[in-house]
Parts: structure tokens; sequence; C-alpha cells
């Protein structure tokens, strides 16, 4: 089906167009919405609309297919893998996120912090940028959060997201929004202008936001796919804008936190950075969507939507796939070395890999990581781990405490 904005240009009159857009809209498989959204610089109001199209059902179940594949692959990897690619994963949404917003932030920074909490707890005090943010996505892997369902909900959202990361001109000045007018600039022109209605604008933002509540309601809609409607609510919060600043964080871990209902916790990290990946693609989504051309039909960006979530999913699966064939590969070598002279060995090469393969910061392996593997004395330990590094399994990378990672010899050879 042609997007009725690049119809709309081809029509030769107003009247042609109006026609046309009444027709789409009133399809017998039209969904009409209760959002609504008023082009800037123009009088005329619109609501959202959906048409339902085989390309979308195509793109949802390829999501669903790419689902399976991440959540198979990740649990067939060893408990330590695991634990490192979620330390990357982690890392990474949040890095992709800050860099679709400007913030600055490295990788190596976020991968220390969530290190320190999957060793010290999340109850840990722990004083470190970001602690918040990626303590909440620690609770959105264990599927601990529920979407938000009023304004209140919405604002702890955004407190725990920017903590620390948002300028005091621009926070939040209302309860709980913006009570002031915030525009998107994009080359230095004004493309969209956030909710405004003078004294009342958070009034009418809080109006907007429980549209959106109403909206995602299972009870609602229910001609939609779920996947549909996190993509409207998605653009629908981008045009409120309910805050000066951080609205795309907000609304993309919120789209995160509804993924996860329905999908692994891969997939719910695959919309920030799908969306990094294709930020032009994302951005124009937005903006030929909130045009009078669109005339409030949503079809364009739920497509596109969609389609950047796929690249976020293929994206991290290829990442997956790769690391696990070449520990596949070791781990088989380990398995089948005459070299080494038992399962200990075996145990602490099987460990070095996968933090070769899988540490996201590797600093190496030492006697306080393989305390909780093997039930022996600390100098037992170490004296398993000189033997490896005397024989040329395995090299020093650091001394006090000494560390070691597998010998480069040993994986190329």
């Amino acid at each position: 089906m042609l997007y009725f904005h690049k119809e709309y240009y081809n029509l030769k009159t107003l009247d042609d167009r109006k026609n046309r857009s009444w027709e789409r809209m009133n399809y017998d498989s039209t969904v009409k919405t209760n959002l609504e959204i008023k082009p800037i610089d123009q009088p005329e109001t619109f609501k959202l609309y959906y048409v339902p199209t085989n390309d979308t059902i195509e793109l949802i179940s390829e999501i669903s297919k790419l689902d399976i594949l991440l959540e198979n692959a990740y649990n067939d990897l060893p408990g330590l893998a695991q634990k490192m690619f979620f330390v990357d994963m982690l890392s990474l949404e949040l890095q992709s996120s800050n860099e679709l917003e400007g913030v600055k932030s490295s990788k190596d920074e976020i991968v220390q912090t969530t290190k320190r909490i999957l060793n010290e707890g999340k109850d840990k005090k722990i004083e470190a940028r970001f602690i918040n943010a990626i303590k909440s996505y620690f609770e959105l892997k264990d599927g601990n959060l529920r979407p938000p369902v009023n304004s209140k909900d919405c604002r702890k959202i955004y407190d725990e997201i920017t903590a620390g990361e948002i300028s005091e001109d621009n926070s939040p000045d209302g309860k709980y929004f913006r009570k002031d007018i915030t525009y998107v600039q994009k080359g230095g022109r004004i493309i969209h202008r956030g909710i405004f209605k003078g004294e009342d604008t958070e009034k009418i933002i809080i109006e907007k936001m429980n549209d959106i509540f109403e909206f995602m309601d299972i009870r609602e809609h229910f001609k939609l796919h779920k996947l549909i409607k996190i993509a409207i609510a998605h653009y629908y919060f981008g045009y409120i804008h309910p805050f000066y600043d951080g609205n795309g964080r907000i609304g993309r871990f919120i789209g995160s936190i509804y993924l996860k209902e329905d999908y692994s916790w891969l997939t719910a990290m695959s919309l920030s950075r799908g969306c990094n990946e294709e930020r032009n693609r994302y951005l124009k989504a937005f903006d030929i969507t909130n045009q009078i051309s669109s005339q409030g039909e949503v079809n364009f960006f739920v497509d596109e939507f969609l389609s950047v979530m796929l690249e976020g999913q293929r994206e991290i699966l290829g990442n997956l796939v790769q690391k696990s064939d070449l520990l596949g590969g070791i781990m088989s070598k380990i398995e089948n070395d005459d070299g080494l002279k038992n399962e200990d060995e075996k145990n602490i090469m099987g460990i070095m890999a996968q933090e070769y393969h899988f540490n996201p910061l590797s600093e190496g392996i030492g006697v306080s990581d393989l305390r909780a593997v093997f039930d022996y004395t600390d100098e037992t330990i170490r004296v398993k781990l000189k033997d490896l590094f005397e024989r040329g399994f395995i090299e020093k990378i650091k001394g006090r405490p000494v560390k070691y990672l597998m010998s480069r010899d040993y994986l190329e050879n």
C-alpha cells in the first residue's frame, strides 16, 4: 500500500486530497485511535489512524522469529558468557540512547558501573553516573517493571533514567511535566513544537498522556497487534514532548518495558540499538508523520519503527552468534586437549575462554573470580593458575592482584 504522504502531493486539488484522506480513514479495516495531532503552523487537527497491511504483518512475523533465535542463542551460552553478554548489551543500549540524545558518556564507564552492580548487588549504594538508569535496565531484564498507567509513573521513570544528566534549566517545572513551550529542531529549523497551551500546558499534556495510557489498555483497540500499538504510542509520546529534555530516552525505555511483556529482554533492548544505527530513518519517520501530508495516517511510522527494531535485533543476533561460534570452537579444543591434566584445568580454561570472548572490558581472571567456582583454598587456586601460566596456557596481564587471560598462542594455534 502506498503511504498517504506519498500520494498526497500527486493529488491535484485540496478537495481531492481531503476526499482521498476520508476514504482511507473510513476503510472497513481502518483502526481509528483516540489520539489527535495538529501539524505545526496550520489550523487542522487530525485523529491518528492505521490501515492494516500485509507488509506490517510480515515485519511483525520477522521480529517474532528473531526474538526466538535471540533467546535460544543466549540460553545456549554458559553462565559467565551470559553474564558478560548482558553487561555488553546493557552498556551498548545505554550508550546508544545517550548518543541519540547527545549525552556524553563512554561505554567503558557504563561497563565498569554495571560490573560493580553485578558484583555488589542492586541494593548496594554506589556513587556513579547513570547508576539509576543502569539499575532500571537490570529491572527491565528481570521483568520487574510495569508500563506506566498515569503521569506520576511516567515522571518516576523520567527521574530514574535521567538522574544527574538534565541541566537545571531543562528540568520539568510542572508537577510531572513541563509548563512552557519546547521545540524540536533539525539543522537550525524548527520541525516540531511540543504541545503548548499557555498556562494550561501541563494540564493538556497530562490529558494527552492519559490518552496514551487508555490507548495502550488491552481492552482498547483489540484489532491492533501489540507491536503496532507500541509504535503508535511511541510516536505520540514524541509528538506530545512532555519534557524539555530527555523525551527520546524516556520514550524508548517505556517502549522497551512494553516489549518485555511479550518478548525477550534482548528484543526489548534492540529498540535503542536500532534507533541509533538507523538514526536518520528513525527521526525522519517522526518528521513525516507530523506533517499535514500524512493527514493523521501512522502507517509509515509503524513500518519504519518496526524496521528499525529489526535492524537492532539483527545486529544483536550477529554479535551473539559470532561470539558463540568463537567460544564453541575454543571450548571444543579445551575439552579434547590432552595437554590439560584434569577437569579442574579444563574448567579454568573454559572460564578464561568465556572471559576472553564475552567480557566487553576484559580485566582477566584471578583467584577471587574462581573462588565461587572451586571449593578450594585461595592458595590451591593460585597454584593451579601459576601452573597453567608456566606451561603457556594462560598469560599474566596484571599484578596485585594477579590476573590472567587465555594465552593468545593457545587461541591461535
